[in-house]
């Protein structure tokens, strides 16, 4: 059976098959500037005409208006409320602290990544993904599955270092793009709450938002004991410590509140927030987890 490779990891083609089945749910009409494989929600015409565009290449030919060149000399495209593309950005947390883990949370981010670019590209839909660090480090929009491998060796490539403000990267995105579509940001969200503005800006920039955070086992089950001297991977602070029962607890607490803190938000933004660990696998996480939230089917 033949298996595609990314960073080690390998998909293998009965699951790209399933992947080519699935297709994202969105809560409203996202219409890209591309004509793709993906219907709206408009019901009532089998191909509703909405508008035209101008040509660019690898548009799909059976579209082009060829009475319109016959008057112009003009290649123009035609687009249908049915057959507008989703603008899929995925958006990734390269800070040392995604490093974490075992297995760590960097390897379960680009997993994910990977098989949704995937999904997108094999459906015709625009997908873009960008590294968040202080800034955006993207990939332009691309389309169709003859993109694929440019799309994870990107991801493949990402480094993962220093410190990520969520709110100073992602408020970058509009100067690249004011398309609607949908947005998944990939982090541990451990960030004294800097990705609220951020991502509240998506929001305004008509995309559907997701927030995926990824945790390692060693933080939500932390089986530590005893004199530790830690340090902050991305700061470089250290703090010595005597990790004790009521110190596991209160940390219990705080990481809980801090979670439910985040769901209240994204519940009042209109935001999908998940939470996962990393030890679970893609494969899980792409066609049950996701599913079951609503955002594909």
């Amino acid at each position: 059976m033949r298996k595609d490779n990314l960073m080690g990891i390998f998909y293998d083609q009965e699951f790209l098959t399933r992947l080519e089945r699935l297709t994202f749910t969105l809560r409203h009409i996202k219409a890209g500037k591309n004509s793709g494989n993906r219907r709206s929600p408009i019901k009532g015409h089998s191909v509703e005409f909405a508008d035209f565009r101008g040509y660019s290449r690898g548009d799909d030919m059976r579209y082009i208006d060829w009475n319109s060149y016959a008057r112009t000399e003009k290649l123009f495209v035609k687009l249908f409320l049915e057959e507008q593309d989703l603008l899929l950005n995925i958006f990734i947390d390269t800070s040392e602290s995604m490093k974490f883990g075992h297995p760590s949370k960097a390897e379960l981010a680009k997993q994910v990544a990977g098989a949704l670019a995937y999904m997108g590209l094999a459906s015709y839909d625009q997908v873009a993904v960008a590294g968040c660090s202080n800034h955006l480090n993207g990939l332009r929009p691309l389309r169709g599955k003859s993109a694929v491998n440019q799309v994870w060796h990107f991801i493949d490539n990402l480094n993962f270092s220093g410190i990520t403000n969520l709110d100073l990267s992602l408020c970058e995105f509009g100067r690249y793009s004011h398309h609607p579509g949908l947005s998944l940001v990939i982090s541990d969200f451990i960030s004294n709450n800097k990705f609220r503005e951020g991502t509240k800006y998506l929001r305004y920039l008509n995309q559907d938002v997701i927030l995926l955070q990824i945790l390692s086992p060693e933080e939500l089950k932390p089986e530590l004991r005893g004199d530790w001297r830690l340090l902050d991977s991305e700061t470089g602070e250290i703090l010595e410590v005597n990790i004790n029962t009521e110190i596991l607890k209160a940390y219990q607490r705080k990481l809980k509140n801090l979670n439910e803190e985040i769901r209240k938000f994204c519940l009042q933004q209109g935001i999908i927030f998940l939470s996962h660990c990393s030890d679970e696998s893609f494969e899980d996480i792409i066609l049950r987890s996701l599913p079951a939230a609503g955002i594909l089917e």
